[in-house]
């Protein structure tokens, strides 16, 4: 019903439309300032359907991270902005940095030195993540792949545990694999295919997989290769024969699977999409060509630089062009600004930090898990970052 002055009083509205129409579009920080208001809007946006949907209403935005003396953060980038989400400081040039292994479903994992963590941006929970043990002659673990298993609903982590460092002429051992749900001990093993030995999976920090179809894929070697999430199994696919697989990456175009080839001059960037993802068939989409981007100021070519891209809302690219550059333009090629920070701080300035257009995505959620909710007492340590969302 309306007030006196015309407006509508949300009191005189049911909790099932105010959650369902109004409370679910808004920021998981938002919602969870809104729950303070009324333990019947608490109730309503505690529950798993109205947490998912909200999830799948926040945008998805790519992490980049950004270097100073002594201080580091990794952030998310849309809207012509950059936003903190992560800072951790760097006391010294030695200093082992924090690094970004992977995300999912709004959660993060990190790392520093051989302590990994989980955190949630959005809801400024961290716990101790485990990784499966090290076996006899294997010396590190690292993340290959994060999901959410589709059956069990858990969110599990591919892990990837490297041989130690063998005598000059020795055979190194391949990688052996594990699947670890979140929160257990008891890890998994999967067989990484035999035709893939000299092709390893590679690590998350550097070449996040890509999730489309409920597979995460990997461009390696002249194929595709995708991990069933539901199986946890592997398998092969093309992609287009015209391309070597040199200078390919794989990335998500507004829900398509589709596939950029730097040229060797690092200037032209061809977009490809997969048309038929069970006949494997792809369509070439777009030519970026830097050299003729009308970007102010304008770029400099003269130093190749390979570009890193990434995509927003599935209109609009943001390519990083040098280590202070961030150009913000459409799937076309035609430059519509540069991306500042929250803070209005010049990244072309000779005072900006250096940054990192990484391959990880920030999709906001109040997603929990059981790990989060144990007693301080079994986290073996504060992380070493400081959540800024």
């Amino acid at each position: 019903m309306p007030d006196s002055s015309g407006a509508t009083v949300l009191n005189d509205l049911p909790v099932c439309l105010v959650a369902d129409e109004i409370l679910v579009r808004l920021s998981p920080k938002h919602v969870l300032r809104c729950r303070a208001v009324q333990k019947s809007w608490r109730a309503a946006t505690s529950t798993d359907k109205f947490i998912l949907d909200n999830h799948r209403r926040q945008p998805s935005l790519p992490i980049i991270q950004r270097h100073k003396a002594g201080l580091s953060r990794f952030a998310a980038a849309g809207d012509h902005k950059i936003w903190p989400v992560i800072r951790y400081t760097c006391h010294t040039v030695s200093d082992i940095s924090v690094i970004h292994h992977a995300a999912c479903d709004g959660l993060l994992i990190l790392s520093r030195e051989s302590s990994f963590y989980i955190c949630n941006p959005a809801t400024r929970k961290c716990a101790s993540l485990s990784h499966p043990p090290l076996r006899q002659g294997f010396s590190a673990a690292t993340v290959v792949a994060f999901y959410r298993h589709q059956l069990s609903g858990e969110h599990r982590v591919l892990w990837a545990i490297y041989s130690a460092p063998m005598a000059r002429g020795a055979t190194v051992k391949p990688p052996a694999y594990f699947v670890l749900p979140v929160g257990s001990d008891q890890p998994r093993c999967v067989q990484w295919p035999t035709d893939l030995r000299n092709f390893p999976a590679t690590r998350s920090s550097d070449c996040p997989p890509v999730h489309h179809r409920g597979g995460l894929h990997w461009a390696l070697g002249l194929s595709i290769t995708v991990f069933d999430t539901v199986t946890e199994t592997f398998r092969q696919m093309s992609h287009p024969a015209q391309l070597p697989g040199d200078m390919v990456l794989l990335f998500d175009l507004g829900g398509d699977l589709a596939l950029r080839r730097t040229s060797g001059d690092c200037v032209t960037l061809d977009l490809w999409v997969l048309q038929d993802y069970d006949a494997e068939t792809w369509a070439f989409r777009y030519r970026i060509d830097l050299r003729v981007m009308e970007a102010s100021p304008p770029l400099n070519l003269s130093v190749e630089h390979v570009p890193m891209m990434a995509v927003i809302n599935g209109r609009e690219l943001l390519i990083q062009h040098g280590p202070y550059r961030l150009l913000h333009c459409g799937i076309d090629g035609v430059f519509l600004g540069n991306v500042e920070s929250k803070d209005h701080e010049n990244i072309l300035s000779q005072f900006a930090k250096p940054l990192k257009l990484t391959r990880h995505r920030l999709q906001e959620s109040m997603i929990s898990l059981p790990l989060f909710e144990k007693r301080q007492d079994d986290v073996n340590e504060e992380p070493p970052f400081t959540i800024l969302l």
